[in-house]
C-alpha cells in the first residue's frame, strides 16, 4: 500500500474543493494515532458529510470553508484502538473516499450511519483536541456502569434456569416481513429494546393478538432469551399478558406525541411508544428510549424520566416537574437545568 504525506492546505484543497478556509475552528490530532476525520457541513440547503480525511499527529485542519454561514458543524475521528464520543447525531458514511448528503437512503454496500460530534464554526483560534473526543478503547467509565446496570436489571429478570425470561415492557409495535404469515415485534422494558419474530396463525395466537395492539400498550412477557447485543436482545416469545396501566404508563401515554421547546423553536422531539426522537437546529438524532420512573441514578423522591440512546451505551435522566395536556417541565439531572417545552397540535 503506498502512503501519501499531504500537505494540510493541499488536503483542504481536495477535501473541500475549496482553495481557501477561514481562519476559525481548528480540530487538532493531540494523540499518539494516525486518525481519520470526517465532516459533516451544512451546503446547497442541505447537510453534507464527507470524509475520509488523514489527520496524523500533531495535525491540525479547519473544516469550515471560508463564508460558511451556519453557528454549527459535525465531525467525526476514528483511530486504531481508539473509541469515539460523538453527541448522537448521525450521519451516513461510507469506507474511503465519501460525499453523502443527509437526505440519501444509506443503503448501499457498506454506507452506515454513525455518530458525530457538535463544533461550534467560525470561532477565533478555537481548537478542538482529538483527545476530548477520542480515547482509547479502555476508557469510558459511564459507559461501563450504564452497561453493569443494563445487566443487573436483566439479571433480576432471568429466572433460576438463566434464560427464562419475564419482564414488564411497553409495546413498541410489529413489522410483517416480506411473508405475510412472519412478523417482528418490538418492546422496551428493563433499559433494552426487546425482539421477538413468529408466524401468525391460529394455532399461536401470540402474534395475531400483538398485531392488533397499538404501539404504547404496557404489556407482561415472558420467554427464552436467545441472545443479547448491548442494548438490544432477542426473545423466543412465549405469552404476552395485558398490564392495567400504573401512574407511570399513564404519565408516559400522556407524553405521547410532538413538543419543541419554549425558548428555541428549533428544538423540538416526538414521544412514541417508549422511543424519543430528538431534533435540533433540522437534524435528527439517533432514536432513545424512555421510561417514566420513580428514581433515577440515585436520585427519588418524584418522577423521573431516564432516555438512554439505542445505538451507543449512555443516558440521560431528567426530574419531571410538571406535566400537563399541552405543557412538559423537565429538570436537567444532575445540573438542575430547566427544560420548558409546549405540546404542538
Amino acid at each position: 500500500m503506498m502512503k501519501c504525506l499531504w500537505l494540510p492546505a493541499l488536503l483542504l484543497a481536495a477535501f473541500y474543493d475549496t482553495a481557501a478556509v477561514q481562519a476559525g475552528t481548528r480540530i487538532c490530532n493531540d494523540t499518539e494515532a494516525l486518525h481519520q476525520l470526517a465532516v459533516t457541513l451544512h451546503t446547497g440547503g442541505r447537510w453534507v458529510a464527507q470524509g475520509w480525511q488523514p489527520l496524523p499527529p500533531g495535525g491540525c485542519v479547519e473544516p469550515a470553508p471560508q463564508g460558511y454561514s451556519r453557528k454549527f458543524f459535525y465531525f467525526r475521528v476514528e483511530g486504531p484502538g481508539y473509541s469515539f464520543r460523538d453527541d448522537s447525531v448521525r450521519f451516513c458514511t461510507a469506507p474511503g473516499r465519501f460525499r453523502i448528503a443527509d437526505d440519501a437512503a444509506c443503503e448501499l454496500p457498506g454506507q452506515s450511519r454513525q455518530g458525530f460530534a457538535k463544533a461550534q464554526a467560525g470561532a477565533e483560534d478555537r481548537t478542538i483536541p482529538l483527545s476530548g473526543r477520542s480515547q482509547t478503547a479502555s476508557g469510558g467509565a459511564a459507559a461501563a456502569a450504564l452497561r453493569e446496570i443494563r445487566h443487573d436489571a436483566q439479571h433480576a429478570a432471568l429466572h433460576a434456569d438463566g434464560s427464562h425470561y419475564a419482564v414488564d415492557v411497553v409495546f413498541q409495535g410489529c413489522t410483517q416481513q416480506a411473508s405475510a404469515a412472519m412478523v417482528t415485534c418490538k418492546f422496551v422494558g428493563n433499559g433494552m429494546e426487546i425482539g421477538a419474530a413468529g408466524r401468525v396463525q391460529i394455532s399461536d395466537p401470540v402474534f395475531t393478538y400483538l398485531l392488533g395492539l397499538l404501539r404504547g400498550a404496557p404489556l407482561a412477557i415472558d420467554g427464552e432469551m436467545i441472545a443479547t447485543f448491548g442494548s438490544f436482545g432477542e426473545l423466543e416469545l412465549h405469552s404476552v399478558t395485558p398490564r392495567v396501566p400504573n401512574r407511570f404508563d399513564r404519565m408516559l401515554q400522556q407524553m405521547q406525541g410532538e413538543w419543541v421547546s419554549e425558548s428555541n423553536r428549533y428544538d423540538s422531539f416526538s414521544i412514541s411508544g417508549a422511543q424519543r426522537r430528538v431534533r435540533y437546529e433540522g437534524v435528527e438524532m439517533s432514536p432513545e428510549f424512555i421510561a417514566v420512573q420513580g428514581s433515577c441514578k440515585g436520585a427519588g423522591g418524584g418522577d423521573f424520566l431516564l432516555a438512554w440512546d439505542s445505538l451507543r451505551d449512555s443516558s440521560l435522566c431528567y426530574r419531571i416537574k410538571s406535566l400537563t395536556e399541552d405543557r412538559m417541565t423537565l429538570i436537567y439531572l444532575p445540573r438542575g437545568i430547566r427544560l420548558d417545552y409546549r405540546r404542538l397540535q
